[in-house]
């Protein structure tokens, strides 16, 4: 079902009774901060190698330490040790969204890699193993620029205590011949014991957003979470109406959320 995944992910969070999320490829801390403020007695994790952004991140690290917020200067992956990033040119004094087309993949064409830098690598098993304790119930948001399938093979020492996970894709290699694209992602969190509830794009795009809950859920949980569901769909078309019978409406909208606070 099409929807806002991101909105989505958030709203679901306390439903799932989630204690702990890990924002892989965080880039400035926005979603990290968002999760915070639905959780705000969870710890957030935000994983972010790219040695520019992260640098921007650590001089607010008094803010986010005031959100529960964690940073981690690694790349979440398949395996624990060091990596080569390839770092995408971009403009770090404002806004730009090729801050986060920096990759494990080195790409090419319009945004070829510019730069390599080693970086640190880490399993989230691994790491959640000495950050959370047994019992804790997780999420994962994955946006990594075509790494998804490492990150998703890195966490299946715990993936019985995800809940939720909110995922990147792309259904060809525009990022590197070498990437696991959306088919090869979805079966893996299948195999994982994941159910793809939706997604922001129709799987017709070259890339999109996928979000993924857990199979087992209690017949409970899963009339909740379809309740969710069916709000997020009814938003998104209410949004679309409201577009197309009143731009100026919509456009003063948008132009409030974007001067609301993170």
């Amino acid at each position: 079902m099409l929807v806002s995944t991101h909105r989505l992910f958030t709203r679901l969070l306390p439903l799932l009774r989630v204690s702990a999320v890990c924002d892989v490829g965080s880039m400035n801390g926005a979603d990290a901060t968002r999760f915070s403020a639905a959780l705000p007695a969870a710890r957030i994790y935000a994983f972010e190698p790219n040695p520019r952004n992260f640098g921007l991140m650590a001089a607010r690290r008094a803010y986010f330490q005031q959100h529960n917020i964690s940073l981690v200067p690694a790349a979440a992956s398949n395996y624990d040790g060091a990596a080569e990033f390839y770092l995408v040119e971009a403009e770090y004094s404002r806004p730009d969204p090729r801050r986060g087309m920096s990759s494990l993949y080195a790409r090419t064409g319009e945004v070829a890699s510019a730069a390599i830098v080693e970086v640190r690598t880490t399993r989230l098993d691994s790491f959640l193993a000495a950050a959370c304790q047994r019992d804790e119930r997780l999420a994962v948001w994955i946006d990594t620029e075509g790494a998804a399938y490492e990150v998703i093979e890195g966490m299946s020492g715990i993936a019985g205590r995800v809940q939720l996970v909110h995922v990147e894709v792309e259904t060809t290699p525009c990022i590197s011949a070498q990437q696991k694209l959306y088919p090869q992602v979805r079966r893996l969190l299948q195999q994982h014991g994941f159910t793809e509830l939706a997604i922001d794009q129709r799987r017709s795009r070259e890339q999109f957003n996928a979000l993924y809950v857990r199979s087992d859920l209690s017949t409970a949980m899963r009339l909740l979470v379809g309740v969710c569901l069916l709000q997020a769909r009814l938003r998104l078309l209410l949004g679309r109406a409201v577009r197309w019978l009143c731009p100026a409406c919509a456009g003063a909208y948008h132009r409030w959320q974007a001067r609301a606070p993170a």
